[in-house]
């Protein structure tokens, strides 16, 4: 399968190819996030690398943990130190 992602105007249109579907987004509802899959484990990367860029000058903090579910028993979890 393969998707494609294009920005145009006010709507962002995704094409999945293998089976000739196509959904479009209003702008404001979408995310494009710099993460090569929406996996469990690269959300949960993504989101606690924000987490800690955004509290590591905080002295109070010493790791954060993340974990992001996909459903029951399945999921991903990490923790940074700061």
């Amino acid at each position: 399968m393969s998707i494609g992602v294009v920005e145009d105007g006010n709507d962002v249109e995704v094409i999945v190819i293998e089976d000739g579907k196509r959904y479009v987004f209003p702008k404001e509802d979408v995310v494009i996030l710099p993460i090569s899959s929406a996996s469990a484990e690269d959300l949960c990367q993504f989101v606690a690398s924000q987490l800690t860029a955004l509290l590591s000058n905080h002295g109070n903090i010493s790791s954060i943990s993340v974990r992001v579910d996909e459903g029951i028993g399945q999921g991903a979890g990490c923790t940074m130190v700061l």
